[in-house]
């Protein structure tokens, strides 16, 4: 049988360690189930880890901004604050990432509420640089058109419920077909990439008009309690 000298105790099983001091235990251990079993250390809860990897991502953040100032101090020439940028990016990735946080448990509407959110940021980005509509040419059409396949591809890979995307996708499909009058009234430089989310739209509209037009327009009706 095990002994703890510092307790005094006899302990019966084979633990390794004294279930009261975690000390040593002297003696031969009896075979059989061990009265006091061996407790796994504690894992950190969900909640935690998010926590430290918020923590984490705030002192990135501080240090990014700290190091960008002090850089742009000591190369400091021809009068441009470039750290004003740096800061400008960090904002902007702090606003998609609480937009993230507020909806990560629904996709559909998560993609939704990004597509708004960049596409907005992605525009004062262009036109505080000096607009040249690489927002407009690219960005933003890109984005739309992404954002369309992205969400369908989910909805079929997750098996969801038609109510739980039809109506993001229809949105973005309708606000996609504008895409066609940056071309018409040559908004845009380069019009591949405008031409290409027009026609991705009109493919989802007709799919959802088609295919699933009463589920949208009950979803209509839900959403705006008519």
């Amino acid at each position: 049988m095990l002994y703890c000298h510092k307790c005094n105790v006899r302990v019966i099983g084979s633990p390794r360690r004294c279930p009261l001091c975690q000390g040593a235990l002297d003696g031969k251990a009896e075979p059989g189930e061990d009265v006091f079993p061996e407790i796994p250390p504690m894992q950190a809860s969900p909640q935690a880890s998010f926590k430290r990897l918020i923590t984490l991502i705030a002192f990135g953040t501080i240090a990014v901004a700290v190091i960008s100032v002090a850089v742009n101090i000591s190369l400091f020439s021809g009068g441009v604050w470039w750290f004003l940028f740096v800061f400008a990016g960090l904002a902007s990735l702090w606003l998609s990432f609480l937009v993230i946080n507020r909806q990560w448990w629904d996709i559909p509407k998560n993609i939704f509420l990004q597509l708004i959110v960049i596409s907005i940021m992605v525009l004062l980005w262009d036109f505080f640089t000096g607009f040249y509509k690489w927002s407009l040419n690219f960005v933003i059409p890109i984005l739309f058109g992404s954002s369309m396949v992205a969400l369908a591809a989910f909805a079929k890979v997750r098996k969801l419920r038609v109510e739980d995307y039809v109506l993001f996708l229809g949105i973005i499909s309708v606000i996609s077909i504008f895409s066609l009058l940056l071309i018409i009234f040559n908004v845009v430089t380069v019009v591949y990439p405008a031409v290409i989310c027009f026609a991705l739209s009109i493919i989802s509209l007709g799919f959802l008009l088609l295919f699933e037009g009463k589920s949208l327009r009950e979803e209509l009706r839900r959403r705006m309690h008519l």
